[in-house]
């Protein structure tokens, strides 16, 4: 909303020089009545920036504005210059993407499948071995022969006692008295002494005997041959198969086909002249009100423009959606001219 403020100071500022202009033309008027050219100077209003009050006086004190000659401006008049951009064209045109060409299409050939007997292997004679046959039959086996052996028989002893003399009887003086009263020695037997012993007493002397070892047998199981190998004749049958064939009922073929070129619309943008600076004459800022910008606006949407909701307010989209119907009719931009106005139908007072 503040770049449409400023829009508006600008058509302030372009006021006062427009109330200014008709006393500089008075200086500038030949006899024949027609305004003289002024110095050229270039003003382009879509990179004026907002004005402050340093820039207004400026602008009021610097040089008149030129005009384009046989001009007539009269007071309370607003003028502005703008830019008259080059008309854009836009047109549908057809654009070969991809180019005409011959295809081959291609049958494929028609088989039939069914299944066919094949002999995979042939009928032959051959032989076969038949193996022997065995019976399992017990039998004593002799492992050990009868044998003897010597074998000998202690000796028998018997115990017995056995009196054994260890110290046999002797004879021994001892002095003993006799009659006379003289010394006399006696004569005297010690018998002899015996100790009882017991002894082994061989009975039966040591001696040998032959014995007898019987023969030993063990219980055997045995397969014995019941029947020999032979050999046996075999015919063998021979083997079938359901192999699946395939049957040509129609061949392949191919044939050409013109394909057609691939087309495609596209928008192309076009844009006639060049630009170019004019002066308009616009509706001053004074004059600018709700209704007028709301017929604006209407206009504007009427036309296929969208600027924004019809509220009587200036707004970005309201600007936007002018500069675009002023650049599509050819008409100078930046300003709400006369001629925009006259060009959308809308009434002025």
């Amino acid at each position: 909303m503040s770049t449409n403020r400023n829009r508006l100071l600008l058509g302030s500022v372009l006021t006062a020089l427009a109330l200014h202009l008709p006393y500089t033309i008075a200086e500038t008027m030949g006899a024949s009545g027609s305004i003289a050219a002024a110095p050229q100077t270039s003003v382009n209003t879509q990179t004026l920036q907002t004005p402050t009050n340093d820039a207004v006086a400026a602008t009021m004190s610097a040089a008149p504005m030129p005009l384009p000659s046989g001009m007539e401006v009269n007071p309370g008049e607003c003028w502005v210059y703008g830019q008259i951009k080059p008309r854009k064209r836009e047109q549908t045109v057809q654009v070969t993407v991809k180019d005409s060409h011959t295809t081959i299409n291609v049958t494929p050939a028609e088989i039939k499948r069914g299944y066919k007997k094949v002999v995979t292997r042939e009928g032959t004679v051959t032989y076969r071995l038949q193996p022997a046959t065995y019976k399992r039959v017990t039998e004593r086996v002799l492992i050990r022969e009868e044998t003897t052996r010597f074998v000998k028989v202690p000796a028998v002893y018997e115990q017995r006692d056995k009196r054994v003399v260890i110290e046999e009887s002797r004879t021994v003086l001892e002095q003993c008295q006799s009659a006379g009263g003289g010394v006399a020695f006696c004569a005297k037997e010690i018998p002899a002494k015996e100790q009882i012993v017991k002894v082994q007493v061989l009975v039966q002397p040591e001696q040998s005997k032959v014995e007898v070892i019987p023969a030993k047998y063990e219980n055997v199981t045995k397969w014995v041959v019941d029947e020999p190998a032979r050999v046996v004749e075999v015919s063998l049958a021979p083997r079938m198969e359901d192999v699946q064939v395939e049957e040509i009922v129609k061949p392949a073929s191919a044939s050409p086909q013109e394909v057609p070129a691939q087309m495609r619309e596209m928008r192309l943008k076009s844009y006639d002249g060049k630009p170019r600076m004019v002066m308009r004459q616009a509706v001053c800022n004074g004059d600018i009100n709700d209704t007028l910008i709301a017929s604006l606006q209407q206009r504007l949407y009427d036309s296929g423009y969208e600027p924004g909701p019809i509220d009587g307010k200036i707004g970005q989209k309201t600007m936007d959606a002018m500069a675009d119907f002023q650049t599509d009719s050819g008409l100078a931009v930046g300003s709400i001219t006369f001629e925009t106005l006259d060009t959308l139908g809308i009434h002025r007072n």
